[in-house]
């Protein structure tokens, strides 16, 4: 397994005002992002979330440290085009993202720009509406999709440029619920099945569950990095960042302040059903 994105002691800072100190946002960051994972990262709003993820392709530029993808340095402006084939980006709002009048000349949008021979990027749109189940779709006019189709469309866009690494900030966070569910379907297959790499910045946790790796972030600093399973014990902590915990971990955590005996690693809902049995027959928990 390769290193798609290598940060190293990385800070940054937003200007302000002429003779006001700079705002820092991000504090000595180190972090690893391998081939093939799926990390999730959480987080209150402005604790730099998404400022960490527009310097993994490049949008930002550090202030001390660095930021390696694919072994090449971001900070460099001639690395930026080859880093932006390789790692794509999706944001919240995909009314921001489409641009064209029909789907299948959005996503070949990009393809357009970078000069891709006709019959090459006629094939990569195919590719990319099959991946995201919008081929039916391809002649329809965006503004008449679903938010979660229209988001749908955004990552087809990128996925059209073939990348290694797809980032996603907060792409449900505008969607109702059926629509989060396409969005995060497709993005599970993505990394599952076509083995890309994902990052995804959310706030809703029956999403970070689903991540191989959690990072938490508070105030510009990496507070937890594990496997959900692992992140989601932290409970107290987790809510004195306010932040929430899924469901099930949630009242694994009551019940144990009542000094009820159950496990607090529980993280979805066959697994608090298991244990409330265990519970009820008086079975043995550790």
């Amino acid at each position: 397994m390769s290193t798609i994105i290598e940060v190293s002691n990385l800070s940054f800072s937003y200007p302000t005002e002429e003779g006001k100190a700079a705002h820092r946002v991000l504090h000595d960051i180190d972090l690893k992002i391998e081939e093939g994972e799926f990390v999730a990262i959480l987080g209150h709003n402005g604790c730099g979330k998404s400022t960490l993820a527009k310097h993994f392709n490049g949008i930002l530029k550090a202030d001390r440290g660095s930021v390696h993808v694919l072994g090449m340095d971001a900070g460099d402006e001639e690395n930026l085009l080859e880093i932006r084939r390789n790692v794509g980006m999706v944001f919240q709002n995909p009314d921001n993202q489409i641009i064209a009048t029909v789907v299948d000349e959005d996503v070949a949008f990009a393809l357009e720009n970078l000069g891709i021979p006709h019959d090459e990027m006629a094939r990569r749109v195919d590719e990319a509406l099959e991946l995201v189940g919008l081929s039916e779709y391809r002649q329809r006019a965006p503004h008449m999709l679903s938010g979660g189709q229209k988001q749908r469309v955004a990552i087809a866009g990128i996925l059209a440029m073939r990348p290694k690494c797809i980032i996603l900030d907060e792409p449900t966070a505008m969607l109702d619920p059926k629509g989060r569910k396409e969005v995060m379907k497709t993005i599970l297959r993505l990394n599952r099945e076509e083995h890309i790499t994902v990052v995804l910045i959310t706030h809703y946790m029956d999403e970070a569950v689903q991540a191989d790796r959690v990072i938490v972030m508070a105030e510009g600093e990496m507070i937890l990095d594990d496997t959900p399973r692992e992140v989601f014990q932290n409970v107290g902590l987790l809510h004195s960042l306010s932040l929430d915990v899924p469901q099930t971990a949630e009242l694994m955590f009551a019940l144990r302040q009542e000094d009820i005996k159950v496990p607090i690693s529980v993280l979805n809902v066959d697994e608090c059903v298991a244990e409330i049995e265990k519970l009820l027959g008086g079975g043995e928990n550790d």
